[in-house]
């Protein structure tokens, strides 16, 4: 089978391919996840001081890219170039954020002839150090390989060549794009970075890049996605180290250095021990006793504030509801004062309201101001009610004359709703 046969499956089939490894890499990232965050240490197996520390790297490579196509395989190689800055979260994982792109190129069949057009990429992979997640962080080693997983948009521009063919070739370069053009892009790769000094390494990498619509103009069989791969290689520099001491081993130290100190102070820690246990029994009586004294005085003074509390909403929430001479009718005016009211004590169901009803001495008889003082006091109550105040809630009273609370006649024909 040679490489035209290859090339023209994956073309045909690569859509299918990339899903299937998009969801494969999806499911073996969460397992990896859950492996990584319960089981591995974060200590250097190298050297027991030493913990893993998460930091930044950079990334400079270089190298050649090849757009599957049509023709034989050296005709789609063009130059391509990945600039980028990682962050190792995880002693085997880390996110990776980059700049790539370049050259890519198509080719026109029926002329045997090739056209090459430029991009740049935005990516953002997720990274797992393959030799660290399955051999435990090593802070030292030699070798580490790696595999990621991403996404991108790329920016495609200088079209112009496949313009010409476009021109000349009707209908052959079917999804022809000219000035610029963004695209979304999926990747996956595997690499290497091989570690010359303390942090610095040199790298080598090839990732394939699946691109949606058609980058190179052309639309193949149906498939509506165009595939590249980058084989690169260049330098990465590891900003401020990837270690730190080792928390668990200074606490080893200091618990055995700790038990030493507390063998060779047993006897004075018990007597210590003792001494310490009287003066914090007669410490803990005088703190209870203070305890309940300061409590009780704020139970008294927390229940005098909820008084003093509750009697100032009683008094600030009473109201005068005010009748004309020898009626007992609710005017409009004097029903918004009842329907604030009731506002007030729907939102504070804890209050009662009781009312009683008066007349003015300076109006009727005796007889006719009880009566009409009680006629008032109802009027009032059932108004509540049918503004959903319960019964329950109400204490109903009328005193007609006998009981004037103001010195002004008019206002003594009233009924005071006093909260309680």
């Amino acid at each position: 089978m040679n490489l035209c046969i290859v090339c023209n499956f994956i073309t045909k089939h690569h859509t299918n391919i990339f899903n299937l490894m998009m969801k494969q890499l999806t499911l073996i990232a969460v397992a990896l996840l859950v492996f990584c965050g319960v089981a591995s240490a974060q200590q250097s197996k190298s050297d027991e001081t030493l913990e893993f520390r998460p930091h930044w790297s950079l990334n400079l490579q270089a190298g050649a890219a090849y757009t599957i196509g049509e023709l034989e395989f050296s005709k789609f190689i063009s130059p391509a170039a990945q600039v980028s800055a990682a962050y190792n979260f995880h002693h085997a994982m880390g996110v990776r954020f980059g700049l790539s792109g370049w050259e890519g190129k198509g080719a026109v069949v029926v002329t045997d002839q090739t056209y090459k057009f430029n991009f740049l990429q935005l990516n953002a992979d997720y990274v797992l150090d393959l030799a660290n997640l399955f051999g435990g962080f090593k802070h030292n080693r030699a070798v580490s390989p790696y595999a990621f997983a991403g996404i991108g948009g790329a920016y495609g521009f200088n079209n112009d060549e496949a313009g010409e063919f476009a021109k000349d070739y009707s209908g052959v370069l079917t999804n022809y794009w000219e000035g610029s053009k963004m695209f979304l892009v999926g990747r996956v790769g595997v690499g290497a970075n091989f570690w010359v000094a303390k942090n610095f390494a040199l790298s080598l990498e090839l990732n394939g890049n699946c691109f949606s619509e058609k980058l190179n103009s052309k639309a193949t069989d149906g498939v509506n996605t165009d595939w590249q791969y980058k084989l690169l290689a260049g330098i990465s520099y590891r900003i401020g180290g990837n270690t730190r001491p080792s928390a668990a081993y200074a606490a080893k130290v200091a618990a055995e250095k700790e038990a030493m100190e507390l063998a060779r102070k047993a006897e004075e820690a018990r007597l210590a021990a003792e001494k310490a246990a009287a003066e914090k029994a007669a410490a803990e009586k005088a703190a209870a006793e203070k305890a309940a004294a300061e409590k009780a005085a704020a139970e008294k003074a927390a229940a005098e504030k909820a008084a003093a509390e509750r009697a100032a909403l009683a008094k600030a929430n009473t109201i005068n509801v005010f009748f004309t001479i020898g009626s007992a009718n609710i005017n409009k005016e004097e029903d918004k004062k009842i329907e604030t009211l009731v506002e007030w004590l729907k939102a504070n169901p804890e209050f009662t309201i009781s009312i009683v009803g008066h007349a003015d001495k300076a109006t009727g008889t005796s007889k006719w101001n009880m009566k009409l003082s009680e006629n008032r006091a109802k009027n009032v109550k059932e108004r509540l009610m049918k503004l959903g105040i319960p019964a329950e809630r109400i204490n109903s009273a009328f005193m007609g004359d006998t009981a004037n609370q103001f010195s002004e006649n008019n206002k003594n024909r009233v009924v005071i709703c006093q909260v309680e």
